[in-house]
């Protein structure tokens, strides 16, 4: 499937890697000026029984930012992937695009891996400065220090479940699951957030920036959603 992006500055947007895509006249009018038009073919890797759909860039004025920018994106599918690949139980992950107020885009992965007692929901993303080509990590914008921790646990809880409703048991629950760590540990944590490889990455944490939000996740027990997130204003937190 192919669609047509339109960086812009001012709104943010989503698109999903199986929707029709639509802009309204004032974002066209937006797009004038401020726009780096570039097309989306989806993807696909398979290995076995696992499969995922990710996004590459075509038809880019600079080309070897097209490229440096699909192998980025193709890299980390494939490496997430990677931890799933000798088991056969399937998995099938799909994507979003997610285009924030700024020079960066984000494109979320989720999908059910089948391989244990019960069904596990999946989320990671990737981080892409669209300008430089250059992949961004939660630690590369901000200081992860005991402020950023503390403004974590204070931060708005997504239900990723129950979006419109968001369950306010799991909420308290989720929030008591914090507290087992401390908050070293949590800074150790979430300064290795956005690395596909879970050796890396052994607490599955994954960011993107969404408006003058942060939107943080982070594993959690079956029982609590297998993924957590909370929305941080970035007001709150120390820029690099």
């Amino acid at each position: 499937m192919r669609f047509l992006l339109l960086i812009v500055f001012g709104f943010s947007i989503m698109l999903t890697s199986c929707g029709n895509q639509q802009t309204t006249p004032s974002q066209q009018q937006e797009s004038d000026k401020n726009a780096e038009p570039f097309e989306v073919d989806t993807a696909t890797y398979e290995n076995g029984q696992v499969t995922i759909h990710y996004p590459q860039l075509t038809n880019m004025q600079n080309k070897d930012l097209e490229q440096r920018i699909n192998t980025l994106i193709k890299d980390d599918a494939i490496l997430f992937l990677s931890q799933y690949q000798d088991s056969n139980a399937p998995l099938k992950m799909d994507f979003e695009v997610i285009l924030p107020e700024s020079d960066t885009f984000t494109v979320q992965y989720t999908g059910t891996y089948n391989g244990g007692m019960y069904p596990t929901h999946l989320l990671f993303t990737t981080n892409i400065n669209f300008k430089k080509g250059e992949k961004i990590r939660l630690s590369n914008l901000f200081v992860i220090d005991e402020t950023f921790i503390e403004a974590l646990k204070n931060a708005k809880y997504m239900d990723w479940e129950n979006p419109h409703e968001p369950n306010k048991e799991k909420q308290t629950a989720i929030i008591e699951y914090l507290k087992t760590y401390n908050n070293q540990d949590l800074i150790a944590a979430f300064t290795k957030a956005d690395h596909p490889d879970p050796n890396e990455n052994p607490y599955g944490v994954f960011s993107y920036i969404f408006n003058h939000t942060v939107v943080i996740s982070m594993q959690v027990p079956h029982a609590l959603g297998d993924h957590a997130e909370f929305e941080v204003d970035m007001g709150e937190l120390e820029r690099k």
